[in-house]
């Protein structure tokens, strides 16, 4: 019987399932240009404890009205990638543990572009080193004809690419707030975002008398085009506890760093009895 390593295709299928928080450092997590800011860089660091290979590439995404992404093949109405718009270097490299190195994109905003916000995302995939080496045929015996499987854990990770041309603006209500009510502790919001750009912000969550936040959840985002997002958050029980029987305001306040005129700005709001 003939020996099929298989490594290529059971690599490629777990990649999903594998966290890359754990082995890759990116920041920022989302850039944002713009013809006044056509550049910006992305700083790569190694967490892991061994050597590993990077892969970078453009792809197009599409929000679900659940949050998630999906692959885009064609823009629907309303939709504008940037993949065709923006370049990056280096393409691929080799990182050992604790290096970091940086990624440069540039967009091209020609006069001539149309009005906008256009968004795609960059792939980064990473492996150990050591996938590519022999090590588990080592010592093996030439007459074994067994069938060989080694698990290599490719490590992914996408970072949105945001293009803006023109004077956009956008506007966000949260219509409805409310705990599940069973043992899974999830709290569940349903936001409606209105305009020609994206929102990005922190939900934080106020006790009614208080003036710190009992619980906050950084970095949610309602992408265009579209309109309405369901946000589906695993509420730790002690803050279940303590908001439950409470007036609560719910504060999404806005974190866009690429716009410091609107950081710190309250996008929208709802108070809820919970």
């Amino acid at each position: 019987m003939k020996r099929f390593p298989l490594v290529a295709a059971l690599a490629a299928a777990i990649a999903a399932a594998a966290p890359a928080s754990a082995e890759l450092l990116v920041a920022p997590t989302r850039l944002v240009l713009s013809p006044q800011q056509r550049s910006g860089e992305l700083v790569l660091v190694n967490k892991g404890d061994e050597a590993a290979a990077f892969r970078l590439s453009v792809e197009n995404r599409r929000m679900r009205d659940d949050g998630s992404l999906e692959a885009a093949e064609e823009a629907q109405p309303g939709e504008l990638f940037a993949d065709d718009k923006i370049r990056f270097s280096p393409r691929q490299l080799v990182l050992q543990p604790g290096a970091r190195q940086t990624v440069r994109i540039l967009a091209s905003t020609p006069s001539s572009l149309p009005e906008g916000e256009y968004r795609s995302h960059l792939r980064l995939m990473s492996a150990p080193i050591s996938a590519a080496r022999p090590d588990a045929d080592a010592g093996r015996d030439p007459e074994d004809n067994s069938l060989s499987i080694q698990l290599v854990a490719i490590r992914s990770i996408t970072v949105p690419i945001i293009l803006r041309k023109g004077s956009l603006d956008a506007s966000v209500t949260v219509d409805a707030a409310a705990l599940s009510g069973d043992a899974t502790n999830q709290f569940i919001l349903r936001m409606a975002r209105e305009g020609d750009r994206s929102t990005y912000g922190d939900l934080r969550f106020f006790v009614e008398g208080e003036d710190e936040p009992a619980w906050m959840v950084r970095g949610v985002a309602i992408y265009t085009p579209n309109t309405s997002r369901d946000v589906v958050l695993a509420m730790p029980e002690e803050v279940t506890q303590r908001l439950s029987g409470k007036r609560v305001r719910i504060a999404y306040v806005a974190t866009d760093r690429s716009d410091p005129a609107t950081l710190g700005d309250l996008i929208a709001e709802l108070t809820v009895d919970l």
